[in-house]
């Protein structure tokens, strides 16, 4: 109680972050929950990999560039993207996960480029078992009993999943740990040809090698400036960009607006997510999660 005798208000917006388990963490970056107690809200998600939302309550939409809004149904398929998508809700909750190029290859197993920027229900991919999952999901409120759910949703998907592909994880590797100036450097560091990166990325990421060492380039910046705006955004920009002018020129392509301008939107989500992540997974952004070497042997 508070001391004016009134019940404590909840915070407007609250996420929270849950680790898969071990044999998944090559796979699902992390789960996480979001519920929204007083709209409306309006975010701005950041490019990401695929990512798998059950809405539990409310009316959600995501909205890319000129697309028409997509109206999220009870399990979505999100797939990987490469500018914002603005999310709004009036409140509601939600319940999510976000997939590594290697989960999307084990778990979805279909063609990125396909549904980059896009969405499906969740049951043209695993057919009842989505409208099951959320069902049950809806049964059970304690919110560590939905992570087991998940958990063992998940591990018997992967029963039949295909072998590993360890390109997939190289790439995955080279994208985050690599300083890579370009496709040839990409493709050697892989040991592959330019060709056939070419396919895998589209394939498997969802873009081609030029467009992903470019998101990734604006990810590890955004990943690095946070919310700490007491610095200069020269010190904190990616030394791949030449100049602070080409970094605004990557921010108002990829979240279709200045700088300055996001940094001073509310971001009720989005800025909390992004402090969480960090101390429960490390990386504020999904697209940055580092890929795990032991990738193999854990699928």
């Amino acid at each position: 109680m508070s001391s004016s005798g009134s019940p404590p208000v909840a915070a407007p917006v609250e996420v929270r972050f849950h680790l898969p388990a071990g044999e998944l963490r090559p796979l699902v970056t992390s789960y996480y929950a979001v519920e929204v107690h007083r709209g409306p809200l309006v975010d701005y998600l950041h490019p990401e990999w695929g990512n798998v939302r059950f809405i539990l309550d409310g009316v959600w939409t995501r909205k890319i560039g000129a697309r028409p809004a997509w109206v999220a149904g009870a399990a979505t398929l999100y797939g990987p993207t490469d500018r914002t998508g603005v999310v709004e809700t009036q409140g509601g909750a939600l319940l999510g996960f976000g997939l590594t190029p290697l989960g999307w290859a084990q778990i979805v197993r279909r063609d990125a480029e396909a549904l980059a920027n896009g969405a499906l229900p969740l049951s043209d991919i695993v057919g009842e078992a989505a409208d099951n999952l959320q069902a049950a999901f809806i049964a059970e409120p304690d919110e560590a009993a939905r992570v087991g759910l998940l958990n063992t949703a998940l591990l018997r998907r992967l029963t039949d999943a295909p072998p590993v592909d360890d390109a997939v994880v190289a790439v995955s590797q080279a994208l985050v740990s690599l300083d890579l100036p370009d496709t040839v450097a990409f493709a050697e560091a892989i040991g592959v040809s330019t060709r056939t990166l070419d396919r895998l990325c589209r394939r498997v990421f969802g873009f081609a090698p030029k467009r992903l060492l470019r998101r990734q380039r604006f990810l590890r910046t955004l990943d690095s400036i946070r919310d700490r705006l007491d610095r200069p955004l020269g010190e904190m920009i990616d030394h791949g960009y030449h100049d602070q002018a080409l970094f605004i020129r990557d921010f108002r392509s990829y979240m279709g607006m200045t700088p300055s301008a996001y940094y001073a939107s509310p971001r009720e989500a989005m800025r909390r997510a992004a402090q969480l992540r960090s101390q429960a997974i490390g990386g504020s952004v999904q697209g940055v999660h580092a890929a795990l070497d032991d990738a193999r042997r854990q699928t």
